[in-house]
């Protein structure tokens, strides 16, 4: 009887900590009501509750999103209207907002797709707080996944995200992902929310350079950035194992004592 008391306590311990990763909040950009077109869409979530906004005075229309899902009606976000060379780095960009609220194990998955005029390199940023956005770190950072027909695409642990054009008609760099560090205050935050900017070249630190040529005078503000399956993801957030682990062990001691008195009611009885 003992032994299958432990046997559920055990049990128990091992249901309470597993966990699965889950979508928090998505965008697909998909058209809600489908109608066959790429060109139209919504940057209402398709997973989830949160917002996707322009800032700093981009404009946006709908293209042709990343990979197959959706068929015909497979639309990404295409984002325009960028600063003027030499001016206004880190100041244009898009807004995404979702709480994490009981989630822990924060990570970001994107599909991004430069064109051959837009800046070549943009900036991850976060918040805690709703309002402060600051450049992401001590995170990990990987992807993409599919590299597709781009010469190189890569995103630093600091959330630098540089995508270079092998040609002037380019594909999305699928599966990028930043994975935040644990315990931070990213985590079970209903305040939570991120930026992609863009941002100069950080290696001459004054100037746009394009995606494709690379050149400061091939940067154009009428470039574009285009954006889709963009997901905040988390665990679900569950008690401290010492925690359960005294609340199964009291629970087991209870259990335990209750059957010693009930067998020696029945000793007595007898």
């Amino acid at each position: 009887m003992l032994k299958r008391m432990c046997l559920v306590a055990c049990l128990i311990l091992v249901s309470v900590n597993k966990s699965d990763a889950d979508v928090i909040t998505g965008w697909n950009f998909n058209s809600v009501i489908p109608d066959a077109t790429l060109t139209t869409g919504t940057t209402a979530a398709s997973v989830g509750s949160g917002t996707a906004s322009l800032i700093g005075g981009t404009s946006a229309t709908f293209a042709t999103g990343a990979g197959t899902i959706g068929g015909t009606d497979n639309s990404g976000w295409n984002v325009t209207t960028w600063a003027a060379q030499g001016t206004g780095s880190g100041t244009r960009g898009v807004q995404f907002t979702g709480s994490t609220a009981g989630f822990t194990n924060i990570t970001l998955d994107m599909d991004l797709r430069m064109s051959g005029t837009v800046s070549r390199f943009f900036q991850l940023q976060a918040t805690s707080d709703g309002s402060t956005y600051s450049d992401v770190s001590g995170g990990v950072a990987t992807g993409p996944t599919v590299l597709n027909n781009n010469a190189s695409a890569t995103m630093s642990s600091s959330g630098l995200i540089q995508i270079q054009a092998a040609s002037v008609s380019q594909q999305f760099a699928e599966g990028f992902r930043y994975t935040f560090a644990t315990n931070s205050l990213l985590e079970n935050n209903a305040n939570f929310g991120f930026r992609l900017l863009a941002v100069f070249d950080p290696v001459n630190g004054s100037n746009y350079v394009s995606s494709f040529a690379g050149t400061t005078a091939a940067y154009s503000t009428g470039g574009t950035f285009r954006l889709d399956n963009i997901s905040i993801n988390g665990t679900t957030a569950v008690p401290e194992p010492t925690s359960i682990a005294l609340l199964s062990v009291a629970g087991v001691a209870g259990l335990a004592a209750s059957y010693r008195r009930r067998k020696a009611k029945k000793s007595a009885a007898e």
